[in-house]
């Protein structure tokens, strides 16, 4: 008879292997049959703790929420330097897409499929905490000429799209530019440093757009 421990081990041990899985063959890319293979145990077993390969992946969707939210209201918490947050803040945003890259694809999928549950899912976080943490943090930089007069919500939508667009479009970029998931890989890892640059540089008070 098989243990509850033996059982746990199992269930990590899919979770692990499909999580692999994902990051290296896409959402798409991966069957239910391939992560069994993977995890050494049969379809069945995965259907009968996951029910299907949509709720494997809401998990680790979930996993991930979890500690990018965890991550970004620290750094949006903390009393650092204004630009030293804010290269934190998009570096946090990069290592963790680079571990779970499929997440901003499957934002845009429940975006498009079932809106209502991903609000819901991301209100459950309280985004709107930093949200007002950046706004006042903003405000009390331009009050001291630290940066140039910004909107709050422009500003986040910035740092959100220069920072998931590249996950997010992963697959026609390396379609168009005809190059190796592996090549691509470094290729972000190094606009990540534009990124960041691009960013200041716009905030400073005497840039001229």
């Amino acid at each position: 008879m098989i243990s509850d421990k033996d059982l746990h081990e199992v269930k990590k041990r899919i979770l692990k292997e499909a999580k692999t899985l994902f990051i290296k063959n896409g959402y798409n890319g991966t069957s239910i049959r391939d992560i069994a293979k993977a995890s050494e145990t049969n379809v069945a077993m995965v259907n009968y703790y996951f029910q299907s390969k949509y709720n494997l992946f809401e998990i680790i969707f979930e996993e991930a929420m979890e500690i990018l939210t965890q991550k970004i209201f620290l750094t949006l918490g903390s009393d650092a330097p204004f630009f030293e947050l804010i290269e934190t803040w998009i570096h946090t945003y990069y290592e963790i897409l680079f571990e779970y890259p499929q997440i901003p694809m499957f934002i845009l999928n429940e975006v498009s499929l079932n809106p209502e549950r991903l609000t819901t899912r991301i209100k459950s976080k309280n985004p709107f905490q930093a949200f007002e943490q950046i706004a006042k943090r903003i405000q009390d930089e331009t009050a001291k000429g630290t940066i140039r007069e910004t909107p709050s919500a422009d500003f986040l939508l910035n740092i959100i799209s220069l920072s998931l667009f590249p996950f997010m479009f992963g697959e026609l970029a390396m379609a168009l530019m005809d190059v190796s998931r592996e090549k691509y890989s470094e290729l972000i890892a190094n606009h990540k440093k534009y990124v960041v640059e691009f960013t200041i540089n716009a905030l400073q008070p005497n840039t001229k757009l």
